[in-house]
């Protein structure tokens, strides 16, 4: 069997993989690393590298061969084209830019010289919203919690109490939402009620088995006893609250009630088994099982999402070969960010408020994953998963500003503006690109200089010119964050989002 992939699509592709990885192991897997630094990176890494093959196996198995989870399946916006010299820049501008440790949005910075005008629109919109929408929830969560959860968190070390119930409440709110919420956006998407179900019950597992391993059976005999018990009550609760006939669907396949009884009680029986003769904490154990759970949580949504920047450069559908090529190729470049420990950019995280307790992790990982699968089920419309995460770091910083009041406004409002302004300047750096990339390429083979080509109508010109305005008043402020500049360049950006949005029908016309 031939590869289909010609050379500068390769090449491409093989630059995307490694900026992509790179980059985002900030937002996906940097509070993971960070917090369990202790251990070998192989370790975080083989973890990470299972989460990235189950993945994209279903996406391949799910979209006959696409392995982008449908995200470039609207070809008006998206269309495939014979990659050239000019494609592969942006990816290798993204891995420049990120050895600086700036927070750049690789769906802009990739997929924008691949989009029509109609696709950068839509992108930008579903991008900003999901900046807002984020940066209200963090806002609004932290205000709720800084107080109470994470006062808790800054009282009492991680091995000396536990929030029993935590788990469950999670697995509860998982549940409801991928029932509920998916049909009330697209009738065509819908969950079983045993799956909801199922993510339930295993978040009451994670309880049970963390609650039972606090105590460390010194006789094998009760311990054996012990983890027969909890295997027992396991199997009951499945055969109880799984209706008769009903299967938990993983995506390749289906499991009947009757089999996942079996295969979760044994889960259970041996993961008990093992934590009562050998651990002598379960609250440690309980944060370790709660982020790890909820990491590859995070992580595979987030592979959902980002795929497509990736999968770009190769054709729509992949054979076996072509496909499980590149995935070796992604978990070659993973295992090289792993050793590196998440590389430059994580030094952006790290300046954050807490990040490397395992609980505060936990709850920002929990909280993004969240956000990501609801924008998944909003639209198969590729969007920037930087910009959804900067929103949310951004209104957690805001809500721990308001409740301790350790930070002054403006302080905060300057670390906030610092994220964003260089987020635009990649966003302007994309946009740059993707217009004068072709524009080049055009001139240099035909001798010509068509600007209709690229700027097809005058609204998208003046989009343009305002995009690159912008530079201006963030250049003078990442220069001196001084208070009037602080106001002029917030002013500009607000002013800039009010305007995209009231004209964005004009740019595709």
């Amino acid at each position: 069997m031939e590869f289909d992939i010609t050379f500068w699509a390769a090449l491409g592709f093989i630059f995307a993989a490694y900026a992509v990885v790179g980059n985002d192991a900030l937002q996906t897997l940097g509070t993971f690393i960070n917090s369990n630094s202790r251990l070998p990176w192989q370790v975080l890494f083989l973890f990470a590298a299972v989460i990235v093959v189950v993945t994209f196996t279903m996406g391949w198995f799910i979209y006959d061969g696409d392995p982008s989870w449908g995200r470039l399946a609207n070809t008006s916006k998206y269309p495939p084209v014979e990659v050239q010299w000019y494609h592969t820049l942006p990816p290798l501008v993204l891995l420049v830019i990120t050895r600086f440790g700036v927070p750049v949005s690789t769906s802009f910075m990739v997929l924008t010289v691949f989009a029509t005008v109609g696709g950068l629109a839509s992108m930008l919109e579903k991008s900003l919203i999901g900046y807002g929408l984020a940066f209200l929830v963090g806002l609004l969560v932290y205000v709720l919690i800084t107080n109470t959860l994470e006062k808790f968190f800054r009282e009492h070390e991680p091995g000396r109490k536990a929030p029993w119930g935590l788990a469950t409440v999670m697995g509860i709110i998982i549940g409801t939402a991928i029932y509920y919420i998916p049909p009330m956006i697209n009738e065509e998407i819908s969950y079983s009620a045993a799956t909801c179900i199922g993510i339930a019950i295993g978040g009451l597992m994670i309880d049970v088995v963390a609650i039972t391993s606090v105590v460390k059976f010194q006789n094998s005999t009760m311990a054996v006893a012990m983890s027969a018990v909890v295997a027992a009550i396991t199997a009951f609760a499945i055969l109880t609250f799984m209706p008769a006939g009903a299967s938990l669907d993983l995506g390749l396949f289906s499991i009947s009630r009757e089999v996942s009884s079996v295969l979760f009680s044994v889960l259970a029986f041996l993961t008990l088994y093992v934590l009562a003769t050998r651990v002598s904490s379960g609250r440690v154990v309980y944060w370790i099982i709660l982020q790890w759970v909820t990491t590859a949580y995070l992580w595979g949504v987030w592979l959902i999402q980002d795929f497509a920047n990736i999968f770009v450069f190769l054709p729509r559908e992949l054979s076996p070969l072509e496909s499980f090529g590149a995935m070796f190729v992604i978990v070659g470049l993973l295992g090289y960010t792993f050793a590196n420990k998440g590389g430059p950019v994580q030094k952006i995280l790290r300046s954050k408020t807490a990040v490397t307790d395992i609980r505060s992790a936990t709850v920002i990982d929990f909280i993004y994953a969240t956000l990501l699968f609801f924008f998944k089920e909003v639209s198969d419309i590729p969007m920037s998963t930087t910009f959804v995460f900067l929103g949310l770091i951004a209104g957690r910083e805001y809500g721990f500003t308001l409740m301790t009041k350790a930070m002054s406004l403006v302080k905060t409002s300057q670390l906030v503006l610092s994220d964003a302004s260089k987020a635009v300047i990649g966003l302007v750096l994309s946009i740059n690109m993707a217009v004068g990339l072709p524009f080049l390429a055009k001139s240099l083979s035909e001798g010509t200089f068509d600007t209709a080509a690229v700027v097809p109508n005058a609204a998208y010109g003046y989009f343009l010119i305002i995009v690159n305005l912008l530079i201006i008043p963030i250049t003078l402020y990442l220069l001196n964050n001084s208070k009037a500049r602080m106001v002029i360049v917030g002013s500009s950006l607000i002013a800039a989002v009010v305007l995209f949005f009231s004209t964005s029908q004009y740019l595709v016309s």
